[in-house]
């Protein structure tokens, strides 16, 4: 599986990266005791990071400020900061459905603010191609419902279509099952999110998935546009 960007993507955001990860030989349980723990650490760890903080703390992190510009566009909020908000400052626990895989995710996500999408690999269809909407892009978002992608947003592709965007998130078709064995993570990051960033963020989804899939192996982590 090949993951390559398309030049008008790096016109149209310079400085912006996006992060694939594939991993192999996974399992989507629906807990795991021992990611329980370690993600009840990620918790504390994020109310103790915080504590006496407020949603201006949060708005104005680097890894969460780089993201609000290109939400504005959309009239929309970063969603991962709203997550950030509930974990960190009005004690909501860090759970999310969908199994262990997504549970890894969601972790990773809102401890380092960077948005994170999940596909079955096995439902990705060839190459992977980094891109911009365009009028009358068109998919079927992971909910069901058919969506017009607005033009202009940060998107993959694969053979068949849409698999995921910044604004409305991951499609029906590539969406992570019970199921799912061969699991791929994409991060997109704005401008004044490098590489470093996007690197320690996959490798930390890696460590999450494997406390509940020690089995799970490590395929690629391709990075788009390369240094």
């Amino acid at each position: 599986m090949r993951v390559t960007d398309s030049a008008e993507f790096e016109r149209t955001f310079p400085g912006a990266h996006v992060g694939v990860l594939l991993l192999e030989n996974v399992t989507n349980g629906e807990r795991s005791d021992a990611l329980d723990e370690r993600l009840l650490e990620v918790q504390d760890t994020l109310r103790t990071r915080f504590a006496g903080a407020d949603r201006a703390t949060l708005q104005a992190l680097p890894s969460v400020a780089a993201y609000l510009p290109h939400y504005r566009a959309f009239g929309q909020t970063y969603h991962v900061l709203r997550q950030l908000e509930s974990v960190a400052l009005k004690r909501k626990p860090l759970v999310s459905p969908g199994g262990t895989l997504v549970s890894a995710m969601f972790a990773a996500e809102v401890a380092n603010q960077l948005l994170t999408a999940g596909h079955d690999a096995d439902f990705v269809e060839g190459d992977l191609l980094v891109d911009v909407s365009r009028e009358g892009d068109r998919f079927t978002s992971i909910n069901g419902q058919e969506r017009e992608i607005h033009a202009g947003d940060m998107l993959m592709r694969d053979r068949a279509g849409i698999i995921s965007a910044v604004v409305y998130g991951p499609d029906a078709r590539t969406r992570i099952h019970a199921s799912t064995s061969r699991v791929l993570f994409v991060t997109y990051a704005p401008g004044g999110i490098g590489p470093p960033e996007l690197h320690r963020h996959l490798e930390d989804i890696t460590e999450y998935v494997k406390i509940a899939s020690p089995q799970a192996s490590k395929a690629s982590l391709t990075i788009v546009p390369s240094e």
